[in-house]
């Protein structure tokens, strides 16, 4: 997934600066998703339960990546195509579902986890493991909505 990111970084830096800081956003959710699910390389080879403040901070960027994406950058998206005289019901048929199902289960991670007892943390790995293809599959769609505004926008500076 971070290699994935890097390269839409890459093809999209300093083209809109709400997306530039939106993938920051993606990159720090994304680091601190593998480091909770024990993906990144530590000292120790014991793995323990994550603190609560740590938990709270993920769930707390987890809500703030998913609710930006819903309603700042797809709405930009939208709104470039209609201004584009584009299909934006054929847009929001294709993506919009795969998004919307993201942003449900990550709230309701949320839910979960950002006041968890010590009973929901024993379930953290599975939910975590869980979580990563939801995420993944968004990322994957969220770079479709940006493909798609970028060809919208190339497409509007030719007709001018």
């Amino acid at each position: 997934m971070l290699t994935e990111l890097e390269q839409t970084k890459r093809a999209l830096a300093g083209k809109h600066r709400a997306i530039d800081d939106w993938l920051d956003a993606r990159q720090a959710l994304l680091v601190e998703y593998m480091r909770l699910a024990g993906l990144m390389p530590t000292k120790s080879k014991q793995r323990s339960l994550p603190g609560h403040v740590e938990l709270q901070r993920f769930c707390e960027q987890l809500v703030d990546y998913v609710s930006a994406g819903h309603f700042e950058i797809y709405n930009h998206v939208v709104t470039a195509f209609e201004q584009a005289s584009g299909d934006k019901l054929e847009l929001a048929k294709r993506i919009y579902p795969h998004i919307r199902a993201c942003t449900e289960f990550a709230l309701e991670f949320n839910d979960k986890y950002s006041n968890a007892d010590e009973a929901q943390l024993l379930q953290l790995d599975e939910d975590l493991n869980q979580l990563g293809p939801v995420l993944e599959d968004r990322f994957k769609q969220e770079d479709r909505l940006v493909k798609a505004l970028q060809v919208v926008e190339s497409l509007s500076r030719q007709q001018v």
